[in-house]
């Protein structure tokens, strides 16, 4: 077949979640297009599988260290050279950067309080994840979107004062145009919404062909915009209630709030919190964007191993 001998990172957390849902080897072994002895090989230890293949380089940074200069950066929004200052190891630079984006979109998640999960949102993720898991391609082909709210002094809104809202979307093409929100939002305001930003982007950068995710609010779910949606000829990711873990935007608005709120910056004016909102939104990049969806196969693993339940993500 001319495939590696040695699972990848990613068909190893697969194999295991499989394992853990109580898939035979051979069901794991045909879905991931994998002999069942090197299924079977890895699953009688996992821990050890590959060490005599690959050796590890030892890192300068211990795991306590690396833990402290995440935690650091998600609580303070320290830059990599800031942290080099403030929590000096014996590392470089780049290792501080390297410590930072591998873990970015694991660190800077918007937290955000959601109903408690029950065994029927669990069942819709968990069909989800295994529908999804391996399928690969899907994942370049979607507008993920989403709206978010910034405030003047800052991510959490303490003391009151203004306020704006924006919708945005990505894909594995780059980045929707921001859409500044106006007043309270309705099903129609939102089909303008679409209209004026979804649209041209989809047009641009995929021909009108592509699969559009968005989130379960009621607005997107009003009659009135699937009946739109389907007029444009626009698929509609199925997308399970109660599941921001699986929507990777949610990483985008706290890298993007996090730069826009760095150091603890707060704004006299809501055109100057829009101008920072364009800034920084401009600045994110595609690399970091395809690693988002890249991990989306990582993040059905993990749904998986959960049993439908919530995820670190």
């Amino acid at each position: 077949m001319g495939r590696a001998s040695q699972l990848t990172e990613h068909e190893q957390g697969s194999a295991l979640a499989f394992q853990q849902a109580g898939w035979s080897v051979k069901r794991t072994a045909a879905t991931l297009g994998r002999s069942r002895n090197v299924i079977a090989s890895f699953l009688q230890s996992p821990d050890n599988y590959g060490k005599k293949y690959k050796g590890r380089q030892s890192s300068k940074v211990t795991d306590r260290a690396r833990r402290q200069i995440i935690k650091h950066a998600s609580t303070t929004g320290c830059s990599a050279r800031q942290l080099q200052l403030h929590l000096p190891m014996d590392a470089s630079l780049r290792t501080y950067q390297r410590i930072l984006h591998r873990a970015e979109f694991l660190q800077y998640t918007k937290r955000q309080h959601t109903p408690k999960l029950q065994q029927r949102h669990k069942n819709d993720r968990l069909s989800y994840a295994e529908t999804n898991l391996t399928n690969t391609t899907v994942w370049e082909d979607v507008v993920w979107s989403d709206e978010k709210k910034f405030n003047l002094d800052g991510p959490d809104g303490f003391h009151g004062g203004g306020s704006c809202m924006i919708w945005g979307g990505f894909s594995s093409m780059g980045k929707t145009e921001l859409a500044f929100l106006e007043g309270a939002q309705t099903a129609d305001k939102y089909i303008d919404t679409l209209s004026d930003y979804l649209l041209p982007f989809g047009h641009e950068m995929y021909g009108g062909r592509f699969v559009f995710m968005q989130d379960n609010a009621s607005i997107h779910r009003a009659r009135v915009v699937t009946e739109f949606l389907d007029e444009q000829d626009i698929m509609v990711f199925d997308h399970p209630a109660l599941s921001p873990d699986l929507n990777p935007i949610e990483n985008v608005w706290g890298v993007l709030a996090r730069e826009v709120y760095l150091n603890g910056k707060q704004f006299g004016s809501v055109d100057e919190l829009k101008a920072a909102i364009k800034r920084e939104w401009a600045k994110i990049s595609q690399d970091y964007l395809l690693k988002l969806i890249k991990s989306m196969p990582k993040r059905c693993v993990h749904v998986i191993q959960a049993k439908g339940g919530k995820t670190k993500y």
